[in-house]
């Protein structure tokens, strides 16, 4: 780029990257009206948040045009800049878990914060850095203007305070500095600590130490001690911080010594990254009110604890639901989409939600609560909670994608070499057809849990970021495919023929010669790898021997029978995660030694039967948490199969034989069945053809 012209192109372009389709591109009178220092005060708009300390925290948010200009800044910084190893913060694929994993486990933990890191950075400092590689925008290379610009559009004029080292005082002063609040700022930090890291990492290599950066949250750990006052490591990072025009917060140095807890960025790290016990108390507690007393006394309680120390009320009260979803999401980075302790609380979170959905407002009062329609144990009675569960129903819906001559077995199988070749004779025929048989298709996967549905949905629709999938995404919209857009060039097929996305663009110059339909065939055949178990690769007898040898170490299997004859929809994955919970239940009676595993082909359904021979709960109640329909482990099991397939157990208990009828899809069906004896327990599952 030589000119403020160039620059405008770049962001333009950049532009079109983020918000694809159509846009308003910038003109050169959004640039020269945000860059006049005639229009500062128009530029950001200024409010505070509370800090953890109890301090207020001051925001610069950018007005909307700025902002859509610094977001576009925001990617080329990105995809210029390598960031430091050490940076942690506002790195694209990192996160507190991966700062706080470097420091777990160690004797010593040493925190140290930088004050007021953002509005440290003057504006002279960031047009000297934009000089050097590797943006290089200098007067040798004819290009300095432009970083005048980006310096111009990433800072901004406002009250800070500067350290005079000669008279050992602070002071207030008036400078262009670094926003917190735009979306260039994070980024930009990390570019100006590259020096700053640079030296830190060195020192940590000569003392044998671990160090990150998250934003201005500095750490370093070791098995050894040297982080004593006024001693040589302390003195030297000391120097290395103001030589790079930082300044230590006083107030917030820390150093955490095993066997007490230990912080990093809010994770407690003794072990390993995880969240203070406190964490997961307030969402038990939260979802205990929900389900005790509804979610509007919920909401009154969460706002009382909640907003007294986080948030003014005056400018943002969020609410109940928001601030569940958003610890639960937290929760799940930290610990694991697998975890046992987020699945139960998502798990509770998500039943509550699908009660709220299918019965009242969030904000409606006088509601009735969940508590009132759990299972009443003590009359083996139980009012059906409003799950959708239709298993018969998804597999319904899944069959449409193997009928033979239709496109929509083309879409997601693989063409048979030899059948029908002359069903759909060009492409615009394949194509509507296409459209015409997944229409009615896609408003029934609607009808499914969300989960589920979103699942289905990703293998039908081409992933490109994951490259996975083909499907109708390839038929619907299919322009973004270079096979089809090879097919579509070499026989002249013309765009105004199609309704196009406008985001689609193609060109139609080629000379590679490739027939019709020859290409567009060879799709990829999803549901036999993901979600169809067929009898070809014995996908069950296989899933079953991993988890047996996985979980059932010295177990022996009396009988296998059957399992090779399969052809039924599920969605392997979440089967999956069920039976790791169940092996893992059969795994706590290590005395009982033998399992049997059989497949009973009925008319319109496959029973698998997973017997745990002599192994019962004798002596145990069918109320006991562990077996409630709602709650426990197998709680958690029937969340993963839920419209998947029919699921009960059976076993021994205190009050005789007893099936319990976790997931059935009639409604007439009660929840506790008596039989006439238990071979151990039993776990049944019902795949529907």
């Amino acid at each position: 780029m030589k000119s403020k012209n160039d620059f405008l192109s770049l962001l333009n372009f950049v532009k079109g990257k983020i918000y694809g389709g159509k846009i308003h591109a910038f003109e050169l009178k959004n640039l020269n009206y945000y860059i006049n220092t005639k229009s500062k005060q128009n530029r950001y708009t200024k409010f505070t948040i509370k800090k953890k300390s109890g301090e207020d925290r001051i925001i610069h948010s950018p007005v909307p045009g700025l902002k859509a200009i610094q977001k576009c800044i925001n990617v080329i910084f990105q995809s210029i800049y390598e960031v430091n190893s050490a940076a942690t913060g506002f790195v694209i694929g990192k996160s507190i878990v991966d700062n706080g994993i470097v420091h777990s486990g160690k004797n010593y933990v040493f925190n140290l914060d930088l004050k007021d890191f953002f509005s440290s950075i003057d504006q002279a400092r960031v047009w000297g850095r934009l000089k050097v590689s590797p943006f290089n925008l200098n007067e040798q290379n004819g290009n300095l203007e432009i970083a005048n610009i980006i310096a111009s559009l990433c800072c901004h004029e406002m009250d800070v305070e500067r350290y005079d080292a000669i008279n050992n005082r602070w002071y207030n002063v008036t400078k262009n500095v670094v926003p917190q609040g735009a979306p260039t700022s994070p980024t930009l930090i990390n570019i100006i600590c590259q020096r700053l890291d640079y030296y830190l990492s060195a020192v940590a290599k000569r003392f044998s130490l671990n160090y990150t950066r998250y934003a201005d949250d500095i750490t370093f750990s070791s098995n050894h001690n040297v982080y004593q006052s006024g001693g040589e490591f302390i003195t030297e990072i000391e120097r290395i911080i103001r030589s790079e025009k930082f300044d230590i917060k006083d107030s917030k140095t820390n150093l955490q010594k095993r066997g007490y807890r230990q912080e990093v960025t809010g994770l407690v790290v003794n072990i390993k990254p995880n969240v203070h016990s406190k964490y997961i108390k307030q969402i038990r507690h939260w979802l205990y009110a929900w389900e005790k007393h509804g979610y509007e006394y919920a909401s009154n309680f969460f706002i009382k604890q909640y907003l007294k120390d986080k948030i003014n009320p005056k400018t943002n009260t969020p609410d109940l639901y928001s601030v569940l979803r958003g610890k639960l999401n937290y929760l799940k980075m930290v610990k694991g989409f697998e975890n046992s302790t987020y699945l139960k609380l998502s798990n509770r979170f998500n039943l509550l939600i699908d009660f709220s959905d299918k019965n009242v407002t969030l904000t409606q009062s006088n509601q009735v609560t969940v508590s009132e329609v759990l299972p009443d144990l003590k009359n083996n009675k139980i009012s059906k909670l409003p799950i959708i569960h239709t298993p018969k129903e998804v597999v319904r819906i899944l069959n449409k994608f193997t009928l033979n001559n239709s496109a929509l077995k083309y879409s997601t199988h693989t063409w048979d070499a030899g059948q029908n070749e002359d069903v759909f004779k060009d492409l615009p025929d394949f194509l509507k057809k296409a459209n015409r048989e997944f229409n009615p298709v896609s408003e029934s996967l609607k009808t499914l849990r969300k989960e589920l549905h979103a699942k289905i949905i990703s293998f039908l629709f081409y992933d490109k970021v994951a490259e996975k999938g083909w499907g109708i995404h390839r038929v619907k919209f299919g322009w973004s495919s270079p096979e089809l857009l090879a097919e579509m060039q070499i026989t002249n097929i013309k765009p105004e023929n199609f309704t196009i996305p406008e985001k689609a663009q193609f060109s139609l110059e080629t000379t590679r010669g490739i027939q019709t339909i020859q290409k567009f065939k060879q799709v990829i055949d999803i549901f036999k790898n993901e979600i169809e178990i067929r009898d070809e690769n014995s996908v069950l007898r296989e899933l079953l021997i991993e988890k047996h040898n996985t979980h059932l170490n010295g177990f022996n299997i009396r009988e296998m029978r059957n399992l090779e004859n399969t052809n039924f929809f599920t969605d392997v994955d979440y089967f999956s995660k069920a039976l790791t919970l169940i092996f893992e239940n059969i795994q706590k009676r290590p005395q009982h030694k033998f399992v049997s595993y059989i497949l009973k082909d009925e008319e319109d359904s496959y029973i698998l039967e997973i017997i745990h021979h002599d192994s019962t709960a004798k002596g145990k109640s069918i109320k006991d948490n562990k077996l409630s329909l709602e709650s426990g482990d197998f709680g958690t099991v029937r969340m993963h199969l839920l419209n998947l397939c029919e699921w009960s157990v059976e076993s021994e208990f205190r009050e005789g034989p007893t099936r319990i009828n976790f997931l059935d899809s009639n409604q007439d069906t009660p929840p506790y069945v008596k039989i006439d004896q238990a071979e151990g327990f039993k776990y049944i599952f019902k795949f529907y053809k």
